[in-house]
């Protein structure tokens, strides 16, 4: 899911987003380069062509959050091409 539902258990306001949701920015961050206000932006963009009820983390939520989720994907390699899709 997008939005989180449950307390992440310590003092304060819970996370608004869950570590999905802060997950796939990163992920999409990492391949098109972007920096967060522009991925901020871009999420919000391709929700919005998609037609989906869905508002993208902010910049500084992602900043912060990056922190403490873990990301893993492998980095395009810097050789030619291999697969078009």
């Amino acid at each position: 899911t997008w939005h989180c539902k449950e307390h992440h258990g310590k003092r304060g306001r819970g996370f608004t987003f869950t570590d999905g949701a802060i997950e796939t920015a990163l992920i999409v961050k990492g391949i098109f380069k972007l920096p967060l206000r522009a991925l901020q932006d871009f999420l919000d963009s391709i929700f919005g062509l998609m037609d989906v009820p869905l508002k993208s983390p902010s910049y500084s939520c992602i900043s912060k959050r990056a922190k403490t989720v873990e990301v893993n994907y492998r980095l395009p390699s810097r050789g030619p091409v291999a697969h078009v899709v």
